[in-house]
């Protein structure tokens, strides 16, 4: 079986944020909110003043061809053309970006490419209709393929456009969990550097209809550029993800999400370059339990899990990192 990892917010954590591939197909829940982080904050700054290398390398500034955009007050589950989670992985849509029932939080999610924590401090800030209010958004960009961060700049200025919104960023000391290696200069048994002269590993992929099991417990996915999760099929209450030619502070972002941990977690590992890992936590399937874990045991075996596998570990740290905030947004989207 495979789990496609995709939501955050409010409406059961519609995170949108996993890089499995899913095409117009209902995500899969998974954690819940945490409490909204406390912090000092020490800057504050227009966006425009502290533009992130992805952005300047998309292009600055972006905009789609046409777009429609209608309320959906339907008990339908999301939908999307294309994962719109924070890693590179993307299918190819001509241009064209589908998307029903997916409330404003998640699109600027996405436009923004936010972290669990910049989104849930958002949140904590944002008007409570944003994470329960849900559009409908059909459009399509004049360049035939763009890459998924110039989509992301579309959507950008087609929410400022329509939806009037004005952000801007402040820089604040939080408390975060940092991935760092439990060994100095030693891997896990489960964690490869990505070879940098292989070329064959694509993370655009031609169709997004289903995500094969691995044939071992071993076996990486072959999705690149992203995590996949795949079931356990002997342990349901296991969980195992793995990918090719990713990046430990993707890693880390998912870990984050999936740990249900009360704080951002960060790559601190000081390791370059792009990794291939398969990782397996949860119950001891020899107990034969399919009893869901509590928070706790999960956080648990999920540690255990990057210790023995990858080589890593979690330690507790404050870091300075920017968060959002809206200054103004508009309920009603501008009529089409």
């Amino acid at each position: 079986m495979t789990i496609r990892l995709e939501r955050t917010s409010a409406l059961g954590k519609l995170v949108l944020a996993s890089q499995c591939i899913a095409v117009l197909a209902g995500p899969i829940f998974i954690g819940a909110l945490n409490a909204p982080l406390k912090a000092q904050a020490t800057t504050q700054q227009p966006l425009s003043s502290g533009m992130p290398d992805w952005q300047v390398a998309a292009g600055r500034k972006l905009a789609f061809e046409v777009a429609t955009i209608k309320a959906n007050a339907s008990d339908d589950l999301p939908k999307v053309n294309f994962t719109l989670g924070p890693g590179d992985t993307y299918a190819k849509t001509g241009g064209r970006f589908i998307a029903s029932n997916i409330n404003l939080l998640d699109y600027i999610r996405f436009a923004y490419k936010l972290s669990d924590g910049q989104i849930e401090i958002l949140q904590a800030n944002a008007p409570k209709w944003m994470a329960t209010t849900r559009f409908d958004i059909e459009a399509k960009s004049e360049i035939p393929n763009p890459t998924k961060d110039q989509m992301r700049l579309m959507m950008q200025s087609l929410l400022a456009e329509r939806f009037k919104l004005v952000l801007h960023t402040e820089t604040r000391q939080l408390p975060v969990l940092a991935l760092v290696l439990a060994k100095p200069g030693k891997l896990g048994p489960q964690l490869w550097p990505h070879p940098a002269e292989d070329n064959t590993c694509s993370n655009v992929v031609a169709s997004t209809d289903h995500q094969s099991e691995p044939e071992t417990p071993s076996a990486v996915p072959t999705v690149c550029g992203g995590l996949v999760s795949v079931g356990v099929p002997s342990a349901p209450s296991r969980v195992r993800i793995g990918g090719r030619r990713v990046p430990l502070v993707l890693l880390a972002a998912h870990l984050g999400e999936m740990g249900q941990f009360d704080r951002p977690m960060l790559d601190r590992t000081g390791l370059s370059g792009t990794f291939d890992f398969v990782l397996e936590w949860g119950p001891d399937p020899a107990s034969g339990s399919a009893a869901p874990e509590d928070q706790d045991d999960r956080q648990t075996n999920l540690q255990e899990a990057l210790r023995d596998q990858l080589g890593l570990k979690l330690e507790r740290q404050r870091a300075p990192m920017d968060v959002f905030l809206i200054d103004h947004v508009d309920q009603q989207p501008a009529e089409n």
